[in-house]
């Protein structure tokens, strides 16, 4: 970095000292109280499986290198841990640059859920941690096909993602990601060179059709994790940020206003969390074909509440999702005392494990583009080089 630039971190002192001037002129500390309830939580074990996901790129000119994963990882009483890994690395055609990552976040949830679900219904858990709010997995992304072609092609490839749902369905959990299985492929390559003769087999008219299938794959797997576990366990999902300002209505977020006055565990009052203003604009073929499973997603109620669980600084965010299904009353201070069990310095454990092992690094991206031999590859930086 430039010295001329550095230098003018020192008139932010002044700037920064004055946030919290600010915030204490906005809200008084009885009024944060006020909505905050005091609760000790007793540490309490139960089964619980944690997920975290990761993705990582490169780009070369013509095409993106990809890498995503996700991971989930149980605590048995007896002290030994259970986990699941799925995930991808491919190649994609994508052409908009500034959906890139939206696109690849979306196949990272996917994976994230496939695997907690691949591990939870092998073992059973009381508890489901999702790391991150659940509310933003229903903000995801529907793939446009002039994401990759800058051809229109009247709705047919999304009508021929739409035949392949069936099967999708038929065999959800027996591929990391079973729309980029080579069976998939297969079917769907043929289909499209049906309708569209040669231009069927480009590279962008296929990966338009399999993206719009990832996206009906991950709405599959959402589902059948809100409404598909026979054993119906506790969802819910931690987050160490947000952005909300329901609650104080102020111009910082809430849970920087609690992280201000409250030292104290417990909780502030749930809320529930309007996901009218969430919610994805479903694809008109996935809500003709799956309207039952478009409903019920559509009718997910989740609540939210800040609660702080241990002596650690970390107040978190955390929603649960209402099941319908369930007889007893999921209080926060039920979810408080088993995240104060898995806690460590104020986060819960399986979530640093979750986030630690599954992390996809530059070096390993280095790795990766080295056992495909793309280090030659054209990335437009090499007369900066």
């Amino acid at each position: 970095m430039r010295a001329e630039l550095l230098g003018k971190t020192y008139r932010l002192k002044n700037e920064i000292s004055s946030l919290a001037l600010s915030l204490n002129s906005e809200v008084t500390e009885k009024e944060v109280r006020s909505k905050w309830n005091t609760y000790t939580p007793k540490p309490t074990y139960r089964y619980t499986v944690a997920e975290d996901g990761s993705f990582n790129k490169r780009h070369y000119l013509g095409f993106y290198l990809y890498s995503v994963c996700g991971y989930a990882v149980g605590y048995r009483e007896n002290g030994e841990f259970v986990e699941e890994v799925t995930g991808d690395i491919n190649l994609s055609v994508i052409k908009r640059s500034d959906l890139v990552d939206d696109y690849f976040r979306m196949l990272m949830f996917l994976s994230e859920l496939k695997a907690v679900l691949r591990l939870s219904e092998k073992e059973k858990p009381s508890v489901i941690i999702l790391d991150g709010t659940l509310s933003s997995r229903f903000i995801t992304f529907f793939p446009k096909t002039d994401w990759f072609s800058n051809e229109d092609f009247e709705g047919k490839i999304a009508q021929v993602s739409g035949e392949f749902i069936p099967e999708i369905k038929d065999n959800l959990m027996k591929e990391d990601i079973t729309s980029f299985s080579e069976q998939i492929k297969q079917g769907v390559s043929e289909r499209l060179e049906g309708i569209l003769g040669e231009k069927g087999r480009r590279r962008d008219v296929l990966e338009a059709a399999f993206s719009k299938l990832a996206y009906f794959e991950y709405l599959l797997l959402l589902h059948r994790l809100f409404y598909g576990l026979d054993w119906n366990p506790v969802v819910i999902g931690v987050a160490k940020t947000s952005h909300l300002t329901e609650i104080f209505n102020r111009s910082m977020p809430d849970i920087r206003i609690f992280h201000q006055f409250i030292k104290e565990t417990g909780y502030s009052e749930p809320v529930y969390v309007d996901l009218e203003q969430k919610k994805w604009e479903f694809s008109e073929v996935f809500e003709y074909l799956e309207k039952d499973i478009a409903v019920e997603l559509k009718d997910t109620s989740i609540k939210y509440f800040y609660g702080k669980y241990d002596r650690g600084r970390t107040i978190s965010l955390i929603e649960v999702y209402e099941n319908p299904q369930l007889t007893e009353d999921v209080t926060p201070e039920r979810i408080l005392d088993i995240l104060n069990y898995y806690s460590v310095v104020g986060y819960p454990f399986l979530l640093r494990k979750a986030d630690n092992e599954v992390r996809i690094t530059n070096r390993d991206m280095d790795l990766i583009e080295n056992l495909l031999d793309l280090k030659r590859e054209i990335h437009g930086r090499e007369g900066l080089k």
